[in-house]
Parts: C-alpha cells; structure tokens; sequence
C-alpha cells in the first residue's frame, strides 16, 4: 500500500447559536490514509455527462467513510492552498479494503473546526 499522505473528511456544520446568522465551518468526522489515482476515460466522461467536473480521485485505506445524509468534504490538511473539494462519489474496493472518492474543487472555502 502506497500511500501519500492524510486527508481529513467532514461534515458542514452550523456553529452559531440558535437564533443567530448562520456560521459555517468544516467538522472532521473520520481521517484516512490516501494515494492519489488516475480519472480514467468512463469516469471522466460520466461525470461531464451528468455536468459534473471532475478534480481529483483518491483512494482512501483502513477507514470507513460515514454515511451521512448531508454532503462531505475532504482536506488535505498538508496542502497550503486549493486543499478542499467535495465529494461527487464514493465507491467502496471491497477486495482492498479501500474506498475511491471522487472530487471537485469548490467555489468557496470553509473555515475547519478546531475541536
């Protein structure tokens, strides 16, 4: 298993007090090691048939990715800039005990939560 680094996966959530304007920051729910991997040509071309863009897929190891109802996100917390996207697809490699995230940059940044 080669891997490059940590990334962090996380939810968006509200941290204000009820009643006041909203404040979003990104909550990390599980960490994974991960290596990235090559969009091949079928991948590439579903997601621009389904009008999404494509930035980058990584293959997470030894980690259960949450199943939450809301959308994730990933940070490359070693990353200086451009190091979060969300999460387009998940597919789970059974046979390697892995999980394939596809993902596209976002328009606008979150602040991380500290706790």
């Amino acid at each position: 298993m080669d891997r490059e680094g940590m990334l962090n996966i996380c939810t968006l959530e509200n941290i204000a007090a009820p009643g006041f304007m909203p404040v979003e920051r990104l909550h990390t729910v599980a960490t994974a090691y991960y290596r990235k991997r090559t969009v091949g040509y079928n991948r590439l071309y579903a997601a621009m048939g389904a009008n999404q863009e494509i930035s980058l897929l990584v293959r997470c190891f030894n980690t259960e990715v949450p199943s939450y109802t809301q959308q994730l996100y990933v940070v490359f917390p070693n990353e200086s800039s451009d190091n979060q996207f969300m999460v387009s697809a998940i597919q789970e490699i059974v046979e390697d005990g892995a999980v394939d995230l596809t993902l596209a940059r976002m328009e606008e940044y979150y602040d991380l939560d500290t706790e």
